[in-house]
């Protein structure tokens, strides 16, 4: 999704009601608006100059290795090729980026076991962690209420879509008796928007977990997962392809963002009636 925001904030360095740029200045543009981004090219096909003067443009496609959006999280490939582009001209005048018409795309996304495993370990990510409690198997206890703090998860890719992952659980009420979970599963994405586990396994501290521990620690992942939840927001996003192999994870999917999005906040006072 954050390539997604960076190509939409940089539409207005792409095309200027002033004159229209080449494909370099559009790749600058977007590199301005990454951490880092070890290649990158950018292609952008339009129509007659006049019409990519008004913010219209055919096709806009980004190819890049190694992109940071920002520290600490790598990708390691990012496509993305453009379904014709249209700006509000009026705005784009004034300086602003607003949609016309619903912007879509298709992207490719690849990222390596290392990169996400790096991720995991960054102060960003270790931070959040740190203020995420789990409670306890007993949840009529009080005690049993954040009992737990994550600590040092790591990922392991597998053959046949699956994945491992280890992390730590420091017991916060009980010095010394915290727990390592080893937890194992298959990955899948149905009707395009939710990834579900397939038979997942869980072992806790070297012992194979009961099925009652599995539901508690996994509980409703696939409805907490599903890209649904942003369709209101007007970013709608459909997985069209998921593959872990050996050494990195692909992932192929559809985004649309709706005008909506863009469009300029109208005040209270310029919606009442006189």
């Amino acid at each position: 999704m954050e390539i997604i925001t960076v190509l939409l904030s940089s539409l207005l360095l792409i095309i200027s009601p002033v004159g229209f740029v080449v494909d370099q200045v559009a790749e600058n543009a977007i590199r301005s608006r990454l951490e880092d981004a070890e290649s990158l090219e950018v292609r952008i096909d339009n129509g007659p100059s006049y019409q990519f003067l008004q913010g219209k443009v055919d096709k806009v496609r980004i190819a890049g290795r190694g992109i940071s959006p920002i520290p600490g999280f790598r990708i390691e490939v990012a496509e993305l090729e453009t379904d014709p582009i249209d700006l509000a001209f009026g705005p784009l005048r004034n300086g602003e980026v607003v949609l016309d018409k619903a912007f879509q795309g298709a992207a490719h996304l690849s990222r390596t076991e290392a990169d996400i495993n790096t991720c995991l370990a960054s102060p960003f990510v270790m931070e959040r962690l740190a203020s995420l409690k789990i409670g306890g198997l007993n949840q009529a206890q009080s005690r049993e209420r954040d009992r737990y703090q994550i600590k040092n998860p790591t990922v392991d890719f597998l053959e046949g879509d699956r994945l491992k992952i280890t992390v730590e659980l420091e017991d916060l009420v009980v010095e010394e008796a915290g727990l390592f979970l080893e937890a194992e599963t298959g990955l899948a994405i149905v009707e395009g928007d939710r990834l579900v586990l397939n038979a997942p396994s869980l072992i806790v501290n070297g012992q194979p977990a009961p099925e009652r521990l599995i539901t508690t620690v996994l509980g409703d992942f696939s409805n907490r997962f599903s890209l649904q939840q942003f369709d209101e927001r007007g970013l709608t996003a459909r997985v069209l392809n998921l593959a872990v192999m050996e050494e990195s994870i692909d992932l192929a999917l559809w985004v649309k963002v709706d005008p909506s999005v863009t469009a300029p906040e109208v005040s209270a006072e310029s919606e009442q009636v006189e």
